[in-house]
């Protein structure tokens, strides 16, 4: 069968949305005949990497935007980005229709970015259109409302977006013309469940994968009693991350084992969580370790006994992925895509349908446990490692997309 990935970015050299567009396609190439379309940004990556790995089953497309209309090259600031993205979508339709007319595909599916509120309506090609996998309709839930202060304007102004996506025609028609929406989590499907006439069609498939080339076996290694535990978090310091809400749980933590926190990142709460380590008395216990390259992070998760994830929101999160495949148990909430990531055999998730205090105090109960329990540690660490090379690699995701998804629309 002949899929065109529709891929606003694509970077066999990144990370995150742009590993993924281009993931989507590389994986692909073993099942069906895969042309991939994206921007002329991404040109010059994309056609090098297919030359020195010498791919001849990718046929690759550029499409973009007038220049005169590309203020993100311009500016780099977000709001533009999503300006950019929105006109990318809106005029990608015409180039999609005359690639569709030369080489009659089967199937179109958009997959980066990943956001539900911006559709092109690209089954107007008379072709099977897949939508996704997509999230974004995820919200903090009230009780983190404490720790949005500060934000509480741009969260409204995003309910407000994405509320507004619900009575805009166009993209309700489009939801309703696709084939297959794929939903990162539980939160966006309910969303995009309300917008669709036949619910059957909107299914649950995360966004994000691995390549299995970039999984090495983890080396677990025992731990004596007077050893440092290791818990890590990664990512950006930003305030949705729960970054906070760790600090005050990591508190609460009683244990005569010694233990410290690794934080891998920075961003715009760096400074205060500085001071809100040392106002709380833990700074002892927590490692700023600032940015640290892609390359690096091996050496990282190494050192590393188990990774937390206490973001607020989040549509899954790469890094999720990546503290899996090497060998950590995740320490987390019961929400977002994280809820259908982890389970019992390969993390702790916290329930978050009771008061602050309580999931306070649970999560806390969860950091003790990983760090006193070594051998809990290890057969949940084990788990998700195989858990990752079992279902998430980029191969074996594609597959059981081919055979569970694409059938079911033939």
């Amino acid at each position: 069968m002949k899929i065109l990935f529709s891929a606003f970015t694509a970077n066999p050299y990144a990370g995150s949305e742009a590993q993924c567009g281009w993931s989507w396609a590389y994986a692909m190439r073993n099942y069906n005949e895969v042309y991939l379309l994206t921007r002329n940004e991404h040109k010059k990556a994309v056609e090098n990497y297919i030359k020195q790995n010498n791919i001849t089953n990718i046929k690759v497309f550029y499409h973009d935007i007038p220049e005169w209309m590309n203020l993100y090259n311009k500016t780099h600031k977000n709001f533009f980005y999503f300006c950019y993205y929105y006109l990318w979508q809106k005029t990608v339709l015409k180039t999609v229709k005359k690639l569709n007319d030369k080489y009659h595909f089967d199937y179109i599916q958009h997959v980066t970015l990943g956001d539900f509120r911006i559709a092109a309506p690209l089954w107007k090609t008379n072709t099977k259109f897949i939508f996704g996998p997509v999230g974004g309709a995820q919200t903090t839930p009230d009780v983190f409302m404490p720790y949005i202060k500060g934000h509480e304007k741009s969260e409204k102004i995003r309910e407000i977006i994405n509320s507004l996506a619900k009575l805009n025609p166009c993209y309700k028609r489009t939801l309703n013309k696709a084939s297959l929406i794929l939903c990162a989590n539980k939160e966006t499907q309910a969303y995009l469940c309300d917008i669709i006439k036949d619910k059957s069609k909107c299914r649950l498939l995360t966004e994000n994968g691995i390549i299995s080339s970039k999984i090495n076996e983890p080396i677990f290694n025992k731990k004596n009693e007077n050893d440092t535990v290791n818990i890590l978090w990664a990512g950006r310091f930003l305030y949705r991350k729960g970054l906070q809400f760790l600090l005050e749980a990591l508190r609460l933590v009683e244990t005569d084992r010694k233990f410290r926190l690794l934080l891998v990142g920075d961003g715009s709460e760096s400074n205060n969580l500085k001071r809100l380590s040392e106002e709380l008395k833990i700074d002892d216990k927590v490692t700023f370790l600032g940015q640290i390259q892609y390359t690096e992070m091996k050496e990282v998760y190494l050192i590393s006994d188990f990774f937390v994830f206490p973001s607020l929101r989040e549509t899954t999160g790469t890094v999720l992925f990546e503290a899996m495949s090497n060998g950590l148990p995740v320490l987390t909430f019961n929400q977002n895509g994280a809820d259908l990531l982890i389970d019992e055999n390969c993390g702790i998730k916290v329930n978050i349908n009771q008061n602050l205090d309580n999931i306070k105090n649970d999560f806390a109960k969860g950091i003790k446990t990983l760090i006193e329990n070594d051998e809990l540690r290890y057969s949940l660490g084990k788990a998700a490692y195989t858990k990752i090379l079992n279902e998430y690699t980029w191969e074996s995701k594609c597959k059981t997309f081919e055979s569970k998804f694409l059938k079911d629309i033939q």
